[in-house]
C-alpha cells in the first residue's frame, strides 16, 4: 500500500466535481473551526456526513497544509488499513499464504486503489464496514473472547453511519443477519440486538444526526436523510438504472482478478457454501451487498466497493485451492494465458520501439487519425507526458511486459498461484504508469488549479472574484483558498 496509495496522492490535481465538492466541506472546517456541522462554501448543506471531512482536516491539523494530498490521504490510510484486516482475517482463515494473497488482491483491485487515491467518502464507509465484518466474524469463530470487543464492534457500527448514513448500519447488519439466519443460530441474533453495545451505536449515529437535524433545519432533513437516502434507494435520485446494471461492473471494475471469478464462482457453487462457515460468510458478504445494491433504483458503479474485500478473501482462498486443470477449466486458463501473452508482447513491442525511435510515446502515431478531434487532443496530452518520462516509462512497459509473459507461461500450465503471484506486480507496475504519468497528464489539461494559481497571484486574497454561473465553480473556491 505505501507503493501502490501514498506516493501519487498529490499527483493528480481535483479535475472533475466529485473531489472539489469533498474538499470545500473540509475547508470550511478548517476555515470556520466548524467541526460539528461543516458547509461547503460556509452557505451550502454537504450531501454526506462529516467523517470523512473531520479525517481530512485532522490531517490538516498534523501537516499544516491543504492540499490534494490532504485532503486524500484518510482515503489512502483507511484503504491501508482495509487491507491489513483482510490479511490478518485471511491468515487466521485460510493460513498465512492465502492471508498475504488476499490483501494482495484488494490493494491490486481497480476499483480499491481508485478509491484509495480519491477525496470521496466511499472508502471510509468501506472501512468502517469491512471493520465491522471483520470483527463480528472474530467473535463469531472465538478469535476474540474479551467482551471489550462487543462494544468495539458496536462503536464501529455507528461511526460507520457518520461516513455515509445509513449504510453504515444496514451494510453489516443485512450480512450478519443473513448468516446467522442461515446458520440458525438464533441465540446470536438476540444477542447481538439486545446488546448493551446497541447503546454505543445509537449515541454515535443518532446523536450526530439529532444535532444536525436541529442546527440545520428542514434543509439538513431533505438533503442527508430524505434525497441521499431514501429517495437514492426508492426513487434513483438521477442514478435511476435497471437490476442488472452492476454486472459488467462486477468484473470491469475487479480488474484484473476478474478474470478468474467466474471460475471461482463456480467453482463455489459446485463445492457448496454451506461446507463450512467461512466460505458461507465470505460468500454472503459478496452476495447480500451486490443484491441489496442491484435492488435498489439509484446505482453507481462505486457502490460496490464494500464487497470486493470479501471478493478478495474468497478468490484468494481459491487460487490456493487449485492443483492443477483438466478440461473446460484448462481451456479457460489458456484463453486467459492467450490474453496475458499478447498484453506481454505488446508491451515488449512498445518497449523495443522505444529503444528503437527514441520516443517512448511512438505506439500512439498510428491510432491517432481514427480518434475525434476531442480524444486526440487528450491523446496528445499522454503522448507528451509519456515522452517525458522517458526511461521510466520505457523501463514499466519492459518489465509489465515480460511479467505478462511469465503470467501467460503459468497459466497455460494450470498454475494458477503461480500466476496470481505475478499478477500483484503487474498491478503495481501499471499503477505507476497511470498514477504518475497519463492521469496528471490528463487531469493538469483540465483542471483548474494552474489558473488559480495565476489569479492568486495577481489578486490579493482580500480581493473579490465574481463568478459567472455555467460551470461548476467548486474546484475555483476550493483553488483560490
Amino acid at each position: 500500500c505505501g507503493v501502490l496509495y501514498f506516493p501519487y496522492l498529490g499527483q493528480v490535481p481535483f479535475f472533475d466535481k466529485g473531489e472539489p465538492r469533498e474538499a470545500l466541506a473540509v475547508q470550511d472546517i478548517v476555515q470556520r473551526g466548524e467541526w460539528l456541522f461543516p458547509l461547503k462554501r460556509a452557505t451550502a448543506i454537504p450531501s454526506k456526513p462529516p467523517l470523512f471531512h473531520w479525517s481530512a482536516a485532522l490531517t490538516y491539523q498534523v501537516t499544516g497544509r491543504l492540499d490534494e494530498a490532504t485532503i486524500r490521504f484518510p482515503s489512502a490510510l483507511y484503504a491501508t488499513l482495509g487491507v491489513l484486516l483482510i490479511y490478518v482475517l485471511g491468515r487466521k482463515l485460510f493460513g498465512a499464504p492465502a492471508g498475504l494473497l488476499s490483501g494482495g488482491v484488494l490493494a491490486t483491485t481497480l476499483i480499491y486503489q481508485t478509491q484509495a487515491l480519491s477525496a470521496r467518502v466511499d472508502m471510509t464507509l468501506c472501512f468502517f464496514v469491512t471493520a465491522s465484518l471483520v470483527l463480528f466474524y472474530a467473535l463469531y469463530r472465538g478469535f476474540l473472547t474479551n467482551q471489550l470487543w462487543y462494544f468495539v464492534f458496536y462503536a464501529l457500527v455507528g461511526i460507520g453511519t457518520l461516513a455515509k448514513g445509513p449504510l453504515g448500519i444496514l451494510l453489516p447488519g443485512l450480512v450478519i443477519a443473513s448468516f446467522l439466519a442461515l446458520r440458525r443460530r438464533w441465540d446470536l441474533v438476540a444477542k447481538f440486538c439486545f446488546h448493551p453495545g446497541v447503546l454505543v451505536t445509537l449515541v454515535l449515529a443518532v446523536g450526530w444526526y439529532g444535532l444536525a437535524a436541529m442546527r440545520g433545519g428542514e434543509g439538513f432533513v431533505d438533503r442527508q436523510i430524505l434525497r441521499e437516502n431514501l429517495e437514492r434507494f426508492a426513487g434513483g435520485s438521477g442514478h435511476s438504472h435497471p437490476v442488472y446494471f452492476y454486472l459488467p461492473y462486477l468484473f470491469s471494475q475487479g480488474l484484473p482478478w476478474c478474470l478468474f471469478l467466474p471460475m471461482a464462482l463456480w467453482d463455489g457453487f459446485k463445492r457448496g457454501f454451506f461446507v463450512d462457515d467461512d466460505r458461507l460468510f465470505t460468500m454472503l458478504w459478496f452476495l447480500v451487498m451486490f443484491l441489496f445494491f442491484s435492488i435498489a433504483l439509484g446505482k453507481r458503479p462505486v457502490y460496490l466497493l464494500p464487497m470486493y474485500p470479501a471478493l478478495a478473501l474468497f478468490t484468494a482462498k481459491w487460487f490456493y485451492d487449485q492443483a492443477g486443470a483438466v478440461g473446460g477449466k484448462l481451456a479457460i486458463y489458456r484463453s486467459i494465458a492467450a490474453f496475458a501473452a499478447v498484453s506481454g508482447v505488446l508491451l515488449l513491442v512498445v518497449t523495443l520501439g522505444a529503444l528503437w525511435s527514441h520516443d517512448p510515446a511512438w505506439f500512439f502515431a498510428p491510432i491517432e487519425r481514427f480518434l475525434k478531434p476531442k480524444d486526440r487532443a487528450n491523446l496528445l496530452v499522454v503522448k507528451n507526458a509519456i515522452a517525458g518520462f522517458g526511461v521510466a516509462f520505457t523501463a514499466a512497459a519492459c518489465l509489465s511486459g515480460v511479467l505478462w509473459l511469465a503470467t501467460a507461461h503459468s497459466l497455460w500450465l494450470a498454475r494458477a498461484r503461480s500466476a496470481a503471484h505475478r499478477l500483484v506486480p503487474i498491478s503495481i507496475l501499471m499503477a505507476f504508469i497511470g498514477w504518475s504519468m497519463i492521469l496528471p497528464a490528463i487531469a493538469e489539461s483540465k483542471s483548474y488549479r494552474g489558473f488559480m494559481e495565476e489569479v492568486n497571484r495577481r489578486v490579493p486574497p482580500g480581493d473579490k472574484l465574481y463568478l459567472f454561473r455555467g460551470f461548476n465553480s467548486d474546484p475555483v473556491i476550493f483553488y483560490r483558498g
